[in-house]
């Protein structure tokens, strides 16, 4: 028999990932703020948080801040007043890694085993179950799930006890967001310089500056029509969820006593376009500053 799976936050990337659970056999019971996002799935639509979780095996989180989380863990309809002992709860959300010990914690308290599963790969990997996924939490209880896991990502890696997920995720978002920030500052140079985006383009994807970030999120037009300027900066991933993780990671940074004035400085841009009016657009709209100074 299947594992019975409940899966709470259906959006850019929770949608995806809970088709690939459904197609893979698994039954699944699913909620959202927006209940015709769960039914897309498709899935049992479940009108609470609490109602997907009773008598789920493992209940899965993607969502898109740290008190999300915590109001759907604890709040009012929460899956603490239905998930039963013995059973697992898995947070494919990013969030601040001394938040996720805490809840594993409460959750322990309950009987309930927990493991933060923050993934990489923006929707497009979400949907061909190419994630990469960064989990802390027991080993033992990794080992049960990562199995279905696998049906998400194809790079399922324990990191550490709990919270280690997230530092792994942290360390990554904080290098995207740096990144990101160093080729918009190289393109507005370039674009004052008067050199065609696609020559440029060309050149970087094929020298020391290149990376996954460069390839996908390119930011001045008619270089490759699949980044997201060409479509108004359509968002792959909001510039508003990257701030949020660089938030974290300049936290996290300060909680362990390590300088990060680069992360520091790329948050403040980050900022800047968010108070510019970027924030639902992708994160490559950070590029945009530019146009204002």
């Amino acid at each position: 028999m299947a594992d019975r799976v409940a899966f709470i936050g259906l959006g850019t990337m929770g949608l995806p990932m809970a088709r690939r659970l459904v197609d893979a056999g698994y039954d699944l019971a699913a909620h959202d703020l927006d209940p015709t996002r769960a039914g897309e799935a498709p899935a049992r639509v479940a009108a609470s948080a609490a109602e997907a979780a009773r008598g789920a095996d493992v209940v899965i989180t993607s969502l898109p801040s740290p008190a999300a989380i915590d109001a759907v863990l604890f709040g009012a309809g929460g899956i603490h007043e239905t998930i039963a002992a013995g059973r697992t709860f898995i947070d494919m959300s990013t969030n601040a890694p001394s938040a996720a010990r805490a809840l594993a914690g409460r959750l322990a308290e309950a009987g309930v085993g927990a493991l933060d599963a923050p993934v990489s790969g923006g929707p497009t990997g979400a949907a061909n179950g190419s994630l990469s996924v960064m989990v802390g939490g027991d080993r033992e209880l990794f080992e049960r799930w990562q199995p279905l896991l696998a049906v998400l990502g194809r790079h399922v890696v324990h990191i550490g006890p709990s919270g280690s997920g997230q530092v792994a995720k942290l360390c990554n978002n904080l290098i995207t967001g740096v990144t990101m920030e160093a080729i918009s500052e190289a393109c507005a140079v370039a674009a004052e310089a008067e050199i065609d985006p696609g020559v440029l383009y060309g050149v970087l994807c094929n020298s020391v500056a290149e990376s996954r970030v460069l390839r996908t999120r390119f930011p001045l037009p008619d270089a490759d029509p699949a980044h997201p300027v060409n479509d108004d900066y359509a968002p792959l991933f909001m510039l508003d969820l990257l701030l949020k993780d660089l938030r974290l990671a300049v936290g996290l940074a300060d909680e362990l006593g390590v300088d990060s004035p680069v992360a520091a400085a790329a948050t403040a841009r980050y900022e800047q376009a968010q108070a510019l009016g970027y924030g639902r657009r992708d994160y490559s709209a950070v590029y945009l500053v530019n146009e204002r100074e």
